[in-house]
């Protein structure tokens, strides 16, 4: 059916007439997502803007998790025997950490645990956020009857917040644009977290 001729075994061939070679496939999505996550990033940012605009105290919040995990390389035994270490099954839990910032506070509040963070934890952090920055005395002088603007990313523990957080009119939730962790400062602290 086909005319292939296979040529002198270079990866260089012909088929139907056509010179073709032999590469290493490139994979291509087939949609293209980035004008989405633009058009996403855009609309952030303006609701961001439009906040501060307002006058709204803009806390940034971000949670890490730090691996406890320590294993040894290298260990001393005597003469002709080996250096044995008895590892557990388990690595054990990871130590989570809860960051959030602000420009005109730096840290508001902090929270640490062992173990996984639960969606009814990152509310319960998120209401304690609020009454931090509420409390604060920068925020009654500077900021009272403004909105207390949270700006969280879309990691699954967030999955739910608005519907666990308690309501309150001077809270808003405003979540990042998919890979936009370069407008969350506080990403990058936590980035460094994890490194270590």
């Amino acid at each position: 059916m086909y005319q292939v001729h296979a040529g002198d075994g270079g990866g260089i061939g012909r088929i139907c007439g056509r010179q073709l070679s032999v590469q290493a496939l490139h994979c291509k999505a087939g949609t293209d997502k980035k004008i989405d996550e633009l058009c996403k990033r855009k609309v952030f940012g303006e609701k961001l803007l439009q906040y501060d605009k307002e006058g709204a105290f803009i806390v940034y919040y971000d949670e890490t998790n730090f691996n406890l995990y320590c294993k040894r390389t290298q260990g001393r035994a005597p003469v002709g025997e080996r250096a044995v270490v008895t590892l557990l099954p388990s690595k054990g839990a990871n130590l989570q950490l809860q960051c959030a910032v602000s420009p005109e506070l730096g840290l508001v509040h902090y929270a640490k645990q062992r173990g996984s963070i639960k969606m009814e934890i990152n509310a319960a952090f998120v209401d304690d956020v609020y009454d931090a920055v509420k409390s604060h005395e920068t925020y009654r002088i500077h900021f009272s009857g403004k909105k207390i603007v949270i700006v969280l990313d879309n990691a699954p523990a967030h999955s739910q917040t608005e519907e666990l957080v308690q309501a309150r009119n001077d809270l808003e939730l405003l979540r990042l644009a998919p890979y936009s962790s370069m407008c969350n400062p506080i990403e990058g602290t936590c980035s460094r977290y994890a490194l270590l």
